[in-house]
């Protein structure tokens, strides 16, 4: 079984970095991988603009506590930039994390999104 997933509605576009909120986070207990594709629409700033976007994946939604990182995105440093990964070791829950963002005056935005297989 595979079923399409988005962790991002819409773009977001983010000048610091932040991790996605808890309530958000998607429930993805009935899955054993998740192929994720990280799309960077724009990237900009001075002094060299860098980003670097982790998914987590944690056992509640209560606390910041206890998440761990499922799998890291190379670093991206150019607008229309799309990346993919594969996850396993899934727990209860994922989210987004935009680890890095680096450079003088950064934003990016980006839309996460991918399926999720049952194996």
């Amino acid at each position: 079984m595979a079923d399409e997933f988005t962790l991002t509605p819409q773009p977001v576009r983010l000048t610091a970095a932040t991790s996605q909120q808890l309530k958000d986070a998607l429930d993805v207990s009935a899955y054993d991988r998740a192929d994720v594709l990280l799309w960077v629409a724009a990237i900009e700033g001075t002094a060299s603009p860098t980003a670097t976007v982790r998914i987590l994946t944690g056992m509640q939604v209560e606390s910041e506590n206890g998440w761990v990182v499922a799998g890291t995105f190379t670093a991206v440093t150019a607008s229309n930039t799309a990346l993919a990964l594969a996850i396993t070791g899934l727990l209860k829950y994922m989210r987004w994390e935009l680890s890095v963002l680096g450079g003088t005056g950064p934003s990016v935005t980006f839309v996460v999104s991918g399926m999720l297989r049952d194996t």
